[in-house]
């Protein structure tokens, strides 16, 4: 069975899911039930099964399964999930706990929509840079470039006209080799700056000897391997920091939505 065929075999079962789920709903107000037991039941259930995932990535028993299959399961159970929310879920929302509750779980929703989507670009995208580095290894990488700019910015110095390279590294280049990237950078990591660094570095090519020229290229290289290295930094630590987000959410809204069951019932006079 290839992926596509996969995945919408995956998506008709998670909808006929909800349907099942919605005929549920329908049928328990026709004979004046309490519908929002029985999506909160279901919600219940198909939340406590998203944290598989996390069990299964902390197993190391191979017998479990592959985890790509389980992230699998995780992102349909999730869309089956959010849809039984917005079942669940009484409009508009009254009391803070409900709000906060529901504001935790749509977020949760929102992240993990997010990560599905970046979980299978960012990969396409690191591979597109070439090189391959984790994001530990980046910091030495990027110092090692820095410092050979510096040195080759300062040798450039020595003769004629490669003073007008050095003097637009010291104003151009020196604060792009030398600081990190802006935090809007690193939420959508874009090539603006590395474009306009390279064509001011062209732009020299008129005011250059082959000497001075020959450094220029060097330079303009190591604008190129930098920006490369900001990139995959960038992606990276994205993705870190979303998966970190999410996984911090959703521990808060188990425990959220325990309390709220506990509420629920003891308003209900089932619990004294």
């Amino acid at each position: 069975m290839d992926i596509r065929t996969r995945r919408t075999l995956s998506l008709t079962i998670t909808l006929f899911a909800v349907g099942l789920a919605a005929l549920g709903v329908q049928w328990t107000r026709d004979r004046l039930g309490d519908a929002s037991t029985l999506t909160g039941w279901t919600l219940l259930v198909s939340t406590a099964g998203l944290f598989l995932l996390s069990a299964r990535k902390s197993s190391v028993n191979s017998d479990w399964g592959r985890v790509s299959a389980w992230l699998q399961v995780h992102t349909y159970m999730g869309t089956f999930a959010s849809l039984v929310f917005l079942m669940h879920i009484g409009w508009p929302v009254r009391g803070l706990f409900e709000l906060c509750l529901a504001s935790c779980f749509a977020t949760v929703a929102l992240s993990g929509i997010a990560l599905s989507i970046m979980n299978r670009r960012t990969p396409l995208k690191l591979a597109a840079v070439g090189v391959d580095r984790s994001v530990e290894q980046i910091p030495a990488f990027r110092a090692a470039v820095a410092r050979d700019a510096h040195a080759l910015a300062l040798q450039s110095a020595e003769f004629g006209e490669g003073a007008t390279l050095a003097e637009h590294y010291q104003q151009r280049l020196l604060p792009f080799f030398q600081s990190q990237r802006s935090w809007l950078y690193r939420l959508i990591p874009n090539g603006i700056q590395r474009r306009r660094l390279l064509r001011e570095l062209n732009d020299l090519e008129r005011y250059l000897a082959d000497q001075g020229n020959a450094s220029r290229v060097a330079l303009a290289s190591m604008v190129v391997t930098k920006d490369d290295l900001d990139y995959q930094y960038a992606l990276q630590t994205r993705l870190r920091t979303l998966y970190a987000l999410h996984a911090a959410l959703t521990w808060s809204l188990a425990l959220m939505i325990g309390v709220h069951v506990v509420l629920v019932y003891r308003f209900q006079g089932a619990l004294q």
